[in-house]
């Protein structure tokens, strides 16, 4: 007896599927029929057993915390977790500075900020408009495709790109000005849809105008909330509005100190800024004496590959933070240093290899070059993490996804049979399949699905967080949940070829 939840899954234009992953001796439609719901039944009450810890800590290798001496954080999204009305404060501002000093049209002040637009990950062409989003393999995830808030059709994207496949050297180029742009940074989400936002609105108005100067236009005023400290001058203005609690963190760094490890923090923040939510966080004035190293405006990822820039010792004396001319020779506890570079920082901290863990929320400018140029760990923090894995355990996904799972292991056993019934059903699987893979999608966002996964494979960002991170999780102080000599193992993963492992 099949449950109702499963049951409810089974109809799709009025017409009920089955299919099996078993072999089959006789390929009839009927057999076919029964093995499905025999195989999608038990794939189902597989994975209804099986849940996911969302405050859980995720490896892509082999991470031993006895092994590892040094511990450094990032600031933004690492040490403090932030709420969504920091977007909101981002979004606000921009639009405004569009119409001041861009003069921009006057209703863009009317604009609502809509959280759920987006996910990280996407890419912007810059040429087209488009914001897409790009699978593991570099290929273009059909359906997720959009210019302002308008779906392009995917015959659309096809002609403009002569594939779905993007070349490597066109997604990879970090020079200034490059077509494409990845957004990676959790900061960067107001930005997006702010300028999807106004894509739409000249649309609508028959308003020509070059996405590429549009795109210039909203990133430059976004840069200017930061640069001018506008964003960091927000935050601090109402700590108990946009922070979250910090408790938990000031637990692990306690943790961590007691047990004889060393701390660090390098962050681009200015040293006012983290000096202010540090001491709401924790509580504590000399919140600078839980770390061995603090390094503010540390320009990352410049930070890793200029490795001219000198560190400079900032004068915190009567209340400011001055950088004073004495050439920095040591690093002493309770100082903080501004600016320098991963090769002094190495020279004087002894802090090599395998033994560092560096933990930070952006992929790109936390973490690859520690790990790929300087044999650091690191773990990527990924805040959006927990919502996922609720999506992932939910029953409406077990039981689109049991479907899926067994309609994909039919289809190689089935595909030959010379039976008319069987091969209508193969088609209707199809159209199963297809509309599956669309309901997936949109329970994690009804316009670019899971931040991890595409309808065929992993996405862009997630090959990147495989690369330059050794292990993820939603924030730091999930590493309390596990002792200091705990080893993480990562699960063996099959390859296609070994049939033997499934």
């Amino acid at each position: 007896m099949l449950t109702k939840s499963w049951k409810k899954c089974q109809f799709v234009n009025g017409t009920r599927y089955l299919c099996t992953t078993n072999v089959l001796h006789s390929q009839t439609a009927n057999n076919v029929r029964l093995l499905f719901e025999k195989r999608g039944q038990e794939i189902f009450e597989d994975l209804l057993s099986k849940r996911v810890n969302k405050r859980g800590v995720f490896v892509n290798s082999d991470i031993s915390l006895r092994h590892i001496d040094v511990y450094g954080f990032d600031y933004d999204y690492t040490l403090v977790k932030y709420t969504s009305e920091v977007h909101q404060m981002i979004y606000d501002h921009a639009k405004n500075i569009l119409v001041d000093k861009f003069m921009y049209p006057a209703e863009a002040k009317n604009f609502n900020y809509d959280p759920k637009f987006a996910i990280r990950g996407l890419h912007l062409d810059v040429k087209t408009g488009y914001l897409m989003k790009i699978d593991a393999n570099n290929h273009i995830q059909l359906g997720s495709v959009y210019r302002g808030h308008t779906a392009v059709k995917d015959e659309e994207v096809i002609e403009v790109y002569r594939d779905t496949h993007l070349s490597m050297d066109l997604l990879e180029s970090t020079h200034k000005g490059s077509r494409i742009v990845f957004f990676t940074d959790l900061f960067s989400m107001p930005e997006v849809t702010l300028y999807s936002d106004l894509s739409q609105f000249l649309i609508d108005k028959g308003v020509a105008f070059d996405p590429e100067y549009l795109y210039s236009d909203v990133r430059t005023a976004v840069l200017e909330i930061h640069k001018s400290s506008l964003l960091h001058k927000g935050i601090v203005s109402d700590m108990e509005r946009y922070m979250k609690d910090g408790s938990k963190m000031l637990q692990l760094l306690q943790r961590l100190k007691s047990s004889g490890k060393n701390l660090f923090l390098i962050t681009n923040s200015p040293y006012w800024f983290v000096d202010e939510g540090m001491k709401h966080l924790t509580k504590m004035t000399d919140w600078v004496n839980l770390f061995d190293v603090v390094i503010v405006q540390a320009r990352k990822p410049n930070f890793y590959f200029d490795t001219y820039r000198p560190f400079r010792l900032l004068d915190l004396k009567n209340g400011t933070s001055v950088p004073n001319w004495v050439k920095v020779s040591e690093f002493t506890k309770g100082h903080v240093y501004q600016q320098g570079n991963i090769v002094e920082f190495v020279k004087l901290t002894g802090w090599i290899g395998s033994r560092v863990l560096y933990m930070g929320d952006h992929v790109y400018s936390d973490l690859a070059d520690p790990t790929l140029k300087h044999g650091w760990k690191t773990g990527a923090i990924i805040p959006e993490l927990e919502s996922e894995v609720e999506r992932i355990d939910s029953e409406e996904l077990k039981e689109c996804l049991s479907q899926l799972l067994a309609i994909e292991g039919l289809f190689s056993t089935c595909q030959r049979s010379s039976d008319t019934e069987v091969r209508k059903i193969m088609e209707q699987w199809k159209l199963l399949r297809r509309e599956l893979r669309m309901k997936m999608k949109e329970m994690f966002n009804p316009r670019f699905g899971s931040l991890f996964r595409t309808e065929k494979a992993p996405t862009y960002f997630t090959r990147r967080l495989g690369q330059f991170s050794h292990m993820y999780t939603s924030r730091i102080e999930n590493l309390l949940r596990y002792p200091l000599d705990y080893t993480f193992y990562p699960r063996r993963l099959a390859l296609p070829h070994e049939t033997w492992f499934y």
